[in-house]
């Protein structure tokens, strides 16, 4: 498995990346950008085991991404969603800090 420390909007290629609360993304990157989050599938850190983890509406559900904000480890992630579907309507979306990122793919253009 291919750990990365960042992502930007220059990368290409089909990643998963974990956050804090245990929660897992995937990440496609290239000509048609999309995210999908899953709820938490393991325990989350220390830190988020008081708080809870949220549930999603669009849990599970491909989101076009429109960009990249901040996503490395350490950091919280910072991301630019088109939720409504209308390519004009900016949602930003932050996550707790991310644990791992890692390639799902090949790294080559989609």
């Amino acid at each position: 498995m291919v750990r990365i420390k960042e992502l930007t909007n220059t990368d290409t290629g089909t990643f998963a990346f974990r956050t804090s609360t245990g929660s897992l993304y995937r990440i496609a990157l290239g000509n048609s950008p999309s995210l999908t989050r899953l709820p938490a599938d393991q325990d989350p850190e220390a830190a988020y085991r008081t708080t809870g983890v949220s549930v999603l509406r669009m849990d599970t559900q491909e989101i076009p991404l429109l960009g990249i904000g901040r996503l490395k480890v350490g950091e919280r992630a910072v991301l630019f969603l088109d939720i409504v579907g209308d390519g004009l309507t900016v949602t930003a979306r932050d996550t707790s800090e991310v644990v791992s990122i890692h390639l799902l793919k090949n790294h080559r253009p989609i």
